[in-house]
């Protein structure tokens, strides 16, 4: 094969597979689940469980030079900001959620800060849309006290 045969083929493959993860990715919740449901297929489809968790589990780039580095550093400051499992757990147990964590998740629902970059850079689709983005304030107005 020749080599801008080799080259058109790996652009290919390259774009093919950025649609496909996109796709796959990007997916809303369907009305028919439960509200918690949805909530919880969001903060998993965006990717938000993957950093802002003890131990985070780092996508495979993570490893690579350059871009690694800095999804590593953002990883750590992430769990300190935020940890969604801790979250989830006071949510499920009945407890009421602190309201400075709701607040800093309503506004990088509002300001569209997150995922960073350096995230969504091999995971597109993975920020939060304007219908989740809905569905995520919803449950944090009900969760929050009156």
């Amino acid at each position: 094969m020749k080599t801008p045969h080799k080259i058109i083929l790996g652009t290919l493959i390259v774009v093919a597979s950025f649609i496909i993860t996109y796709r796959a990715i990007n997916l809303e919740p369907t009305k028919d689940i439960h509200p918690n449901e949805q909530v919880r297929a969001i903060v998993e489809n965006s990717g938000c469980n993957l950093c802002h968790k003890e131990n985070p589990k780092l996508p495979y780039y993570s490893k690579w030079p350059i871009i690694g580095d800095k999804i590593k550093r953002d990883a750590a400051k992430a769990v300190n900001k935020i940890d969604i499992y801790e979250i989830w757990i006071q949510f499920q147990r009945g407890e009421q959620i602190d309201i400075a964590k709701l607040e800093s998740i309503e506004k990088v629902i509002y300001d569209s800060s997150m995922p960073p970059f350096s995230f969504t850079i091999l995971r597109p689709g993975s920020a939060v849309n304007s219908k989740e983005g809905k569905i995520l304030l919803e449950w944090i107005a009900r969760r929050k006290p009156l």
